[in-house]
Parts: C-alpha cells; sequence; structure tokens
C-alpha cells in the first residue's frame, strides 16, 4: 500500500503554525527568553551580615532560572567609587542590578544617570527615593529597628534608665541604613527623655571597633547599629563577663553565637534571606516580562533574647532553610 505524501506534509506545517504562535504570544506577552544575567553589589561584599542575604539571591535565581554574579567588593568610601563597579557591570552586559548604595546623597541624581542602562533594584535602604528610575526597592525598615533597638535598650537597663549610660557603636555611619536605624534609636530614646552618653564611629585607617570599645568609658548598655559593630561588641562584652548590657541589630552566625552565649542580651535581626530573595525574584520578574508593576516591600524584623533563639519562628528568620 503506497504511504500517503499528504499526511507529512501536514505535520510539518502544524509544528511551523505552533512555533509561530508561540513566538507571537512570547511577543504579546513580553516575555524575554535570553539568558538575564542578574549583578549584585553591596558594600563589602564579603562581611558576615550577607550571608543569608546571598543565599536568598541565589535561591531566587535558581527559581527563575537567570545567572546572578555577586561583585566581590570592599568598603566603598564615596557614591562615585560604588559607580565605578556599576559602570563595569553594565559594560559587561548585565541585564540588572541589585544595588545597596554606599550613601544617601545625590542618590537621585545617581539614579537617574542608570536608567534606560540597565534595571535596578535598590536594597538594604537608606533612602527615601521613589521609583521613577528604578524597578523597586526591598529593604528593612530602618528606623523602626532603632526604634526597637531604644525599646530594649531602655527594657534592659540595669536599674532606672535615666540614671544609667548609654553607648552607640557602628562600623559604617556613611550608610543610609545605619543613620535611618540610628535616627529611629536616638528619636525614641528623646521622646523618653534619655540622652546618648557617647557614640563611635569606625574611620578607615583608625581604630578597631574592639580597640575604640576598650579605650572608651564603660557604659551600662551599648547598643551596636550595624552587623559588624554588633560581632565587635560581643566580643568586647565577652571579655567583662556580663558588666555590660549588649544589645543591636544583625544577622551573622557570630553575633547569633553572642547571643546564645550570653554575651549579647537581645538582636533585632531583618529577614536578610527574604530581602535577598524579593530583589532578585522581583528583578528577574521586570527584566523578562516588563509588565511587572515596581514596588516597595518592606522586609520584617524580629527581637530575639537568648531564651527564644531556638523558638521555631525565630528559627526560621535565624537559619533560614532554601527551599
Amino acid at each position: 500500500m503506497k504511504k500517503s505524501k499528504l499526511f507529512p506534509a501536514l505535520i510539518a506545517v502544524l509544528v511551523i503554525a505552533i512555533l509561530l504562535l508561540n513566538g507571537i504570544m512570547i511577543r504579546e506577552n513580553g516575555i524575554n527568553t535570553e539568558t538575564v544575567q542578574i549583578q549584585a553589589i553591596m558594600d563589602n561584599s564579603s562581611d558576615n551580615r550577607w550571608v543569608q542575604f546571598i543565599a536568598g539571591m541565589q535561591q531566587a535565581a535558581e527559581d527563575q532560572n537567570v545567572k546572578l554574579t555577586v561583585i566581590p567588593t570592599g568598603h566603598f568610601g564615596t557614591l562615585e567609587e560604588e559607580k565605578g563597579v556599576v559602570d563595569r557591570a553594565i559594560r559587561d552586559g548585565a541585564n540588572g542590578l541589585v544595588l545597596q548604595l554606599c550613601g544617601d546623597t545625590n542618590v537621585h541624581e545617581f539614579l537617574q544617570t542608570l536608567s534606560g542602562q540597565i534595571h535596578v533594584e535598590l536594597v538594604d535602604a537608606g533612602t527615601d527615593e521613589t521609583l521613577e528610575n528604578i524597578t523597586g526597592i526591598v529593604s528593612p525598615d530602618h528606623r523602626a529597628i532603632g526604634e526597637a533597638l531604644a525599646k530594649e535598650a531602655l527594657h534592659m537597663a540595669p536599674g532606672d534608665p535615666e540614671q544609667c549610660t548609654f553607648g552607640i557603636v557602628s562600623a559604617n555611619s556613611s550608610l543610609g541604613s545605619v543613620k535611618q536605624t540610628v535616627q529611629g534609636f536616638e528619636t525614641a530614646m528623646a521622646r523618653e527623655g534619655i540622652e546618648i552618653s557617647w557614640t563611635l564611629e569606625q574611620k578607615d585607617g583608625g581604630d578597631s571597633l574592639r580597640e575604640m570599645l576598650e579605650k572608651a568609658s564603660r557604659p551600662d548598655v551599648l547598643v551596636a547599629m550595624d552587623n559588624a559593630s554588633l560581632e565587635a561588641a560581643g566580643e568586647y562584652a565577652a571579655s567583662l563577663e556580663g558588666a555590660t548590657v549588649v544589645i543591636g541589630t544583625g544577622t551573622s552566625t557570630k553575633a547569633i553565637y553572642y547571643l546564645d552565649s550570653g554575651a549579647v542580651q537581645s538582636i533585632v535581626v531583618p529577614e536578610d534571606y527574604m530581602m535577598g530573595y524579593r530583589s532578585v525574584s522581583d528583578l528577574a520578574d521586570y527584566i523578562k516580562k516588563n509588565t511587572f508593576t515596581p514596588r516597595i516591600r518592606k522586609v520584617e524584623h524580629r527581637v530575639i533574647h537568648q531564651d527564644t533563639i531556638f523558638e521555631e519562628e525565630n528559627q526560621g528568620i535565624l537559619f533560614p532553610i532554601q527551599r
């Protein structure tokens, strides 16, 4: 029996029609089928505070099937220095950028120069930047974290807070996020009529945070405004064997160790893993579909004490498990 030549021809026509229809649907939905390349730029990318954040970004990159590169960086002295790294990312062909700004001045002008060149998602933001020049912002509420630190400081003060001394320490006070945390703390303390005894800020080329703390007068309550200063404060307090109450904000395993060992009494922990996940997920959606509405997302934070470390809800934020 002679085979029909019509059937193979019909099959070929059907396959071509399906391919054409798929192409039309992709164009209509604005879906970009090329490999999306996202680069992440943060101040001092090797700092322990970024471990959970990077894990969240990596999980989102896997879920979204995009290529993620975390650019190795040190401490940015100026926004112009950071812009040099951003310009290299653009030249390397990155489609999107997860960006932590190293300062909070001239931010709008800086982002305007990037508009049209690369899609930008801000993280850990200490800026009130609008969504005009960026695809979105994912960040903790740093002022709220500062207020939470003030509440903890007043609650844990050894005696009448008005009779106690309070010291503040930070590793990088030029970051807008740290500035907002300090502002939230100082505003909340001022409402209660409490004055800050002293403030320590690490300077490039100067003493280490540990050395600065050892030279300062010993406070009744020491408050750390970022992860690096919390680690230093924990190390300092461990040598004092409980003579100073230490609270702070951070996420690193070293900071949690000092909480578990009793050197630190309270930590306000931002949900850095979710910040990393959302930043890459939202940015990938925007790039691939071009229909995603830019948005500002606030990630949660929790106050954790030594006796609540192993509560299930706290384990989820301290030691997030990749799905």
